[in-house]
């Protein structure tokens, strides 16, 4: 949305400021608000009635001899009727005074924002607040619209961001602005769960320096089933997670996470469009009363996207759930998470495990039986240079990753630790290879049925 500048409001017939057109053409209009209750107006006292000296009159007369009994009184005569003001007839006259007032026009039902208009809002918002492309962007707004749903929620996606340390911060900061009770930390240590248990709904973290305890912890934290023992008592701290983990892509896995890498930009700063304060303050009071008007809805209804890894599934089935009537958001979803995994694929297969996985892969598919560390090391390193790379890796080295993948070297001879390739390693090895997307090419593909066949 491009800015509006302040002398571009205009003044409506009744002298009252005119709304930016802007605001317009993404159909924005203001949260309906219920009505506080009036205060009743207190009812007068009632007039003190004049006092009577009859009961002392009565008294007197008694202690004269007089007695009198109550039948002796005669009621007073009550006004007469006052006569019709005009007319003769049986029939009367209403007087202008008292003709009945119309009936007034009850008041039009309130307009609750839908799921595509808040999509488009908060998107707007964030773009105008940070330097994202449109699709992170987008796939930061759906993170939005679950934070206002994790009490039906099992699984609570996390955005994983790395890139520019400022361009982060801008990040977190625009989703401290539309998240459900956001808090914004320096910071994350296990000791901190007790107090962030009552203290928010949505952490917003920046820990450049994630280890591998932590990010171990926060992927537990995604998924409500996991409980945390906190001084003698089993509480869940499960919660909706933004964190920042550093400039290096390559950090430590958080589970049911989306990554989003934000390289470092040139741009200038840009001035904050005229409404994006009042935005500010009113989407929340838009998102509230979405999840009041959906809660239950979303809490009944299920949706299972197709063509989609396990992981990346039950993200997008819990960024989705809250997504009420607006099936081509979802739609939506499901491609811009095809397209991170494609990019996530893209990234794993430069790393140093899928070099190695790689080259045991080659080894593998030419019928040996086993096969050296340092073997495998001189495949990759082979595999290195043919990409132009200068790290070099060691038959130590070598083995670390393998033990990672549960594929432990052992001494095969007395001149080294190899892999004996059986039938349960292979198998392993090409699981992993489908994980990191590599694909077979056709001489691989056959040389592999060849070597099958030989040992069948």
């Amino acid at each position: 949305m491009p800015d509006v500048p302040e002398t571009n409001l205009l003044l409506t017939a009744g002298g009252d400021l005119k709304q930016p057109a802007e605001l317009d053409e993404v159909g924005w209009f203001d949260p309906t608000f219920p009505p506080a209750p009036l205060p009743s107006a207190p009812k007068p006292a009632p007039e003190p009635e004049p006092r009577s000296f009859m009961p002392l009159v009565d008294q007197v007369l008694r202690d004269c001899g007089f007695d009198f009994t109550p039948t002796d009184t005669t009621p007073e005569a009550a006004p007469p009727a006052p006569a019709p003001a005009g007319g003769t007839g049986d029939a009367e006259t209403a007087q202008p005074n008292e003709i009945p007032a119309a009936p007034l026009q009850a008041p039009p039902p309130p307009r609750y924002a839908t799921a595509a208009e808040l999509f488009t809002w908060i998107k707007r918002c964030i773009m105008a607040q940070t330097h994202l492309p449109e699709d992170a962007a987008e796939l930061i707004v759906f993170f939005v619209v679950s934070t206002w749903f994790q009490d039906i929620l099992t699984v609570l996606p996390c955005i994983v961001l790395t890139g520019s340390a400022h361009e982060a911060s801008r990040v977190l900061r625009a989703l401290g602005n539309f998240c459900r009770e956001p808090k914004l930390l320096s910071g994350f240590r296990r000791s901190h769960l007790g107090v962030l248990h009552w203290g928010s709904k949505t952490n917003l973290i920046s820990e450049p320096n994630l280890d591998r305890r932590t990010a171990a912890l926060l992927s537990n934290l995604t998924d409500k089933n996991f409980m945390v023992v906190e001084r003698g008592w089993l509480i869940s701290c499960a919660k909706s997670t933004a964190i920042y983990t550093g400039e290096n892509p390559e950090t430590h896995k958080i589970q049911n996470s989306i990554h989003i890498h934000i390289p470092p930009t040139n741009a200038e700063p840009s001035a904050p469009p005229q409404w994006l304060q009042k935005m500010i303050e009113r989407v929340p009071v838009h998102l509230s009363q979405y999840r009041d008007q959906n809660l239950s809805y979303a809490h009944r209804w299920t949706w299972t996207p197709s063509g989609l890894p396990c992981e990346t599934a039950t993200i997008a089935t819990e960024l989705g759930r809250p997504i009420v009537d607006a099936p081509e958001l979802r739609q939506k979803l499901v491609a811009l998470l095809k397209t991170q995994d494609k990019l996530r694929l893209s990234e794993m297969s430069d790393t140093i495990e899928a070099i190695v996985l790689e080259a045991t892969r080659t080894l593998c598919r030419e019928g040996r039986e086993s096969a050296y560390a340092r073997e495998i090391a001189a495949a990759a390193n082979h595999l290195l240079e043919a990409r132009g790379e200068t790290a070099r890796l060691r038959p130590e080295h070598v083995g670390h990753v393998l033990k990672r993948f549960g594929l432990r070297t052992h001494p095969l001879s007395q001149t080294g630790r190899g892999l004996n390739l059986d039938r349960a390693a292979i198998a392993r090895i090409e699981q992993l290879c489908a994980a990191y997307g590599m694909e077979d090419t056709p001489a691989e593909t056959e040389n592999l049925h060849g070597s099958q066949t030989t040992e069948n």
